[in-house]
């Protein structure tokens, strides 16, 4: 796999998310692109291509962000490797596998770096975080996925050609 291409793809994604996607909150959430692509990536590719995307995304999550840095990276890692597990030629083509695994993928990765923050002893709000943060953005990010799988899967195609 070439590294340059998830560098280059989550750095443009990480940039947007912070400066841009802010900007365009839905219920009090933006999408998180970041997550999205590495979602989609990993259902495209597996979960070992999928793992690096994670890392790529997650060290940019956290290079950005006041939280202990290493939350974003593990959180997103984990959730790339399960839902890289869901990768199979005979589903790449089916709607519900993206939205399905974007909809686990969303409530995995928010409520693990909530857990990692508890743990590293960050107060954590659960109800006002699941009710606030955690199900607008999966609502938000599944609606959000086709457009990005979309994409990711054309990336893929022309990375495939590439390499």
């Amino acid at each position: 796999m070439n590294l340059y291409l998830p560098a280059a793809v989550l750095t443009a994604a990480a940039l947007i998310q912070i400066t841009l996607l802010p900007h365009t909150a839905v219920a009090g959430v933006h999408p998180d692109l970041v997550l999205l692509l590495a979602v989609a990536w990993s259902l495209l590719r597996g979960s070992t291509e999928g793992v690096v995307w994670g890392f790529f995304g997650g060290v940019l999550l956290d290079l950005f962000s006041a939280a202990p840095f290493g939350v974003f990276t593990l959180a997103l890692m984990v959730t790339c490797f399960m839902s890289g597990l869901g990768e199979s030629a005979v589903f790449r083509q089916n709607i519900l596998l993206p939205l399905g695994a974007t909809l686990g993928a969303t409530l995995l990765f928010h409520v693990a770096a909530l857990v990692l923050l508890r743990t590293l002893g960050w107060p954590v709000n659960w109800s006002r975080d699941l009710l606030r943060v955690i199900v607008p953005a999966t609502l938000l990010n599944t609606a959000l996925m086709p457009l990005v799988y979309a994409g990711a899967r054309r990336l893929s195609r022309g990375s495939a050609h590439m390499g």
